[in-house]
């Protein structure tokens, strides 16, 4: 059941990644978020979802460098990742040292980028007037498929299959 839950998870993120995102990237992109509602952002449905997080997360109106590169480093860092995923839970190949190696890393690359985020977004709250807890609802999701990936392959493994004397 898990497994299953993983790979909808991971259709999701890589539908985020390798779809919606780089549709924003190359519609209305940052410079058009920046323009608010008056701007090429609301020509689109994409452009209007993330006019829609600007409500959410002002400091989306005008975002850092850094935020930039944290948003777009989930398409081209992360993307691939989720589709490979998808094909190991699919083919049932989880339990591949190689793959619960990258799969470790990547979680506490996904750790470290969701904690600095949402550290940011909460400390910078009474300025921004963020609404937090859309923000860690929205933002929550890629913690929850990172920390049930690292449950999946390391407290809820299948147990080994015994060996037979014939076999």
């Amino acid at each position: 059941m898990l497994d299953r839950v993983l790979m909808a998870l991971f259709a999701f993120a890589a539908f985020t990644a390798l779809v919606y995102m780089p549709l924003f990237l190359l519609g209305c992109g940052w410079e058009g978020l920046a323009q608010g509602p008056q701007g090429e952002c609301s020509d689109s449905v994409i452009g209007r979802a993330w006019l829609g997080y600007v409500e959410v997360e002002p400091v989306y109106a005008r975002a850092p460098l850094w935020l930039r590169l944290l948003n777009e480093f989930d398409t081209w860092f992360f993307g691939w990742f989720y589709l490979l995923s998808l094909a190991v839970f699919a083919r049932g190949r989880q339990e591949s040292p190689r793959y619960r190696a990258l799969a470790t890393f990547m979680s506490g690359m996904m750790a470290y980028a969701m904690f600095f985020y949402l550290t940011q977004a909460t400390l910078s709250w009474p300025a921004s007037g963020a609404k937090l807890g859309q923000v860690y609802t929205y933002n929550g999701l890629w913690l929850l498929l990172f920390t049930l990936l690292l449950a999946r392959l390391y407290l809820f493994r299948p147990p080994p299959a015994l060996e037979t004397a014939h076999g």
